[in-house]
C-alpha cells in the first residue's frame, strides 16, 4: 500500500479555472501559501486544432465527456479539464456582471469589475480584424432593426490578436487572449504549488469547520492536505460532487446551463479565409432572455456539424456558410447526482425561447442572403447553480460548513444568455480579499 502523504497550506483551491486561478493569485501575490489542485494535465496553448479537444476537453477518448440527458432532447456537453479550466476552451467573450441579480443578495461587483479592467484588457475586435461573415451577419441584423454590436473580450494581449487564426477559440496559439493558466502561472511564479493530474475526493471536516481535503494524484496514492482555508472551483460539476461527498448534501440539487443552437446558411460566393474569431459581433435581448452571435466555426469543427446533421452535400461548404449562434437564458430546475448524472428537463418557456431564438437567426441569414438554412442539434454551455447563492453557500460563498468556500459557475444563481467568466473572476476578487483577512486574523 502507498504511503498517504500529509502536506500543510494556508489555502488549498480545488480547480484551476477563472474562479481558482483568481483566488490562488490573489492570495499568493500577498504571501499566503497556497496548494492548487487540478485533476487535468497542464497543456500550454500551441497544438494544432485537431489536438485540442483531447487537450484541453476530456483527454483521449473523451473520458470525462458529459451527455446532459433530458426528457425531451440530449445535449452534449464538454468540461474544461486541464490548467486554466474552461478558459483554454472558449472564445474570450466578455459579459458585464448584471449587477440587479447580486443586489439581491446585498452585494455589489462593481468595483471587482473596475479592479479586473485594470489587469485584463476588455474590448472588442478592432474593425480590421472583423471578418466577412461577421460583417455580413452584423449589416444584416442592423438591417433588421437589432442593436447587433462588437462584443468586448478578454485580452492578454491584444496587439498579437490576428485576422485568419480562430485558434483563438481552443488553445489560443497566438498568445493575445486571457485565460485562467495566465494566472495560474502567475500564482506558480510566486510561491503556489500547483498540482496536476490530482483529484480531490472529499472535503476534511471536524466539527463543524473543514480543516482540509483528501485527493488521490494520478499514481493512485492518497494525499492529505490540511488548510485554515478549503476553496472548491472545480465547476458546476465538480464543487457539488465534492460537497456531496462531504456531507453537504443539498449541494447538486439545482441545475442549469445556457442551452444554444447554431444556425447555418449558405451565401452565394466564397467568403474565404472561413478563419474568423467567434463572437465578432452580436445582441444581448434581456428581456427576452437571448443572446445571437456570428459563430464561424473551424473547418473541421464545421465538417463534423454537417456530417453529424446528414448535411453530406453541405460538408465541404465551409468556404460559403455563414453561422449565427443562439443562447437562451435557462432556468436552474435541473439536478446533478453524486455521479456526475445530470437531469434537465426544457421548460415550455425554455422552448419558447430557443424558438424565438432560431427565428431570429433565420431572418438574419436569409436577410444576408444565405439560402438552405439548417440548424444543429440542441448544445450547451457553463454548466453553473449547482451550488447556488442563497441556496447552497451564502453572499460571502461560504458554505454551512465554516472555512469551506466555493468560487466558480456553480454559485451563479441561474445564467443569462450571456458568457459568465468575467462575473465568475469577479465574485472570485470579492471572494480573495475576505479569505486574505480571515487568514490574517487567524494567523495572529
Amino acid at each position: 500500500m502507498k504511503k498517504k502523504i500529509k502536506i500543510k497550506c494556508d489555502v488549498v483551491v480545488v480547480g484551476s479555472g477563472p474562479g481558482g486561478a483568481t483566488i490562488a493569485r490573489e492570495l499568493t501575490l500577498k504571501g499566503k501559501n497556497v496548494i492548487i489542485l487540478e485533476w487535468g494535465k497542464d497543456n500550454p496553448p500551441g497544438a494544432r486544432i485537431v489536438l485540442d479537444p483531447f487537450k484541453y476537453l476530456g483527454g483521449i477518448g473523451m473520458r470525462k465527456k458529459i451527455i446532459l440527458k433530458t426528457k425531451n432532447n440530449s445535449m452534449e456537453m464538454f468540461r474544461g479539464i486541464t490548467t486554466g479550466g474552461c478558459t483554454m476552451a472558449y472564445a474570450g467573450l466578455a459579459g458585464e456582471p448584471l449587477m440587479d441579480k447580486f443586489s439581491e443578495y446585498g452585494f455589489d461587483l462593481s468595483k471587482e469589475v473596475e479592479e479586473i479592467k485594470k489587469e485584463i484588457a476588455i474590448q472588442p475586435l478592432p474593425d480590421k480584424l472583423i471578418g466577412p461573415r461577421g460583417k455580413l451577419i452584423m449589416k444584416s441584423a442592423v438591417e433588421l432593426g437589432l442593436e447587433w454590436k462588437k462584443i468586448d473580450r478578454l485580452f492578454k494581449d491584444p496587439g498579437k490578436c490576428k485576422f485568419g487564426d480562430n485558434s483563438y477559440y481552443l488553445g489560443d496559439r497566438t498568445g493575445s487572449r486571457w485565460c485562467a493558466r495566465d494566472w495560474v502561472m502567475d500564482a506558480v511564479n510566486n510561491g503556489a504549488s500547483l498540482m496536476n493530474e490530482t483529484y480531490c475526493e472529499e472535503v476534511i471536516i471536524e466539527g463543524d469547520k473543514a480543516v482540509g481535503v483528501i485527493a488521490t494524484d494520478r499514481t493512485g496514492r492518497k494525499i492529505e492536505i490540511g488548510a485554515d482555508k478549503v476553496v472548491l472551483a472545480a465547476g458546476g460539476i465538480g464543487s457539488p460532487i465534492i460537497l456531496q461527498r462531504s456531507g453537504i448534501f443539498e449541494a447538486g440539487r439545482s441545475f442549469c446551463n445556457i442551452p444554444c443552437v447554431l444556425a447555418f446558411g449558405y451565401a452565394d460566393r466564397r467568403l474565404k479565409p472561413c478563419k474568423e474569431q467567434i463572437g465578432q459581433g452580436g445582441i444581448f435581448l434581456e428581456e427576452d432572455g437571448i443572446g445571437l452571435f456570428d459563430c464561424t466555426l473551424a473547418m473541421l469543427h464545421y465538417k463534423i456539424k454537417a456530417a453529424k446533421a446528414s448535411k453530406f452535400s453541405k460538408v465541404f461548404k465551409a468556404g460559403k456558410v455563414l453561422t449565427v449562434l443562439v443562447e437562451i437564458e435557462d432556468e436552474s430546475d435541473g439536478s446533478i447526482s453524486l455521479t456526475g448524472e445530470i437531469v434537465k428537463t426544457m421548460s415550455e418557456e425554455e422552448q419558447f425561447k430557443i424558438n424565438k431564438g432560431m427565428i431570429l437567426a433565420w431572418k438574419i441569414l436569409k436577410n444576408a442572403g444565405a439560402k438552405d438554412i439548417w440548424f444543429s442539434d440542441l448544445g450547451g454551455s457553463h454548466l453553473a447553480a449547482t451550488c447556488k447563492i442563497g441556496d447552497v453557500v451564502d453572499s460571502n460563498l461560504k458554505t454551512r460548513t465554516d472555512n469551506l468556500y466555493v468560487a466558480d459557475a456553480s454559485v451563479l444563481p441561474k445564467l443569462m444568455a450571456i458568457p459568465p467568466v468575467l462575473t465568475i473572476v469577479a465574485l472570485a476578487k470579492r471572494l480573495s480579499k475576505r479569505l486574505f483577512r480571515d487568514v490574517n486574523v487567524n494567523s495572529q
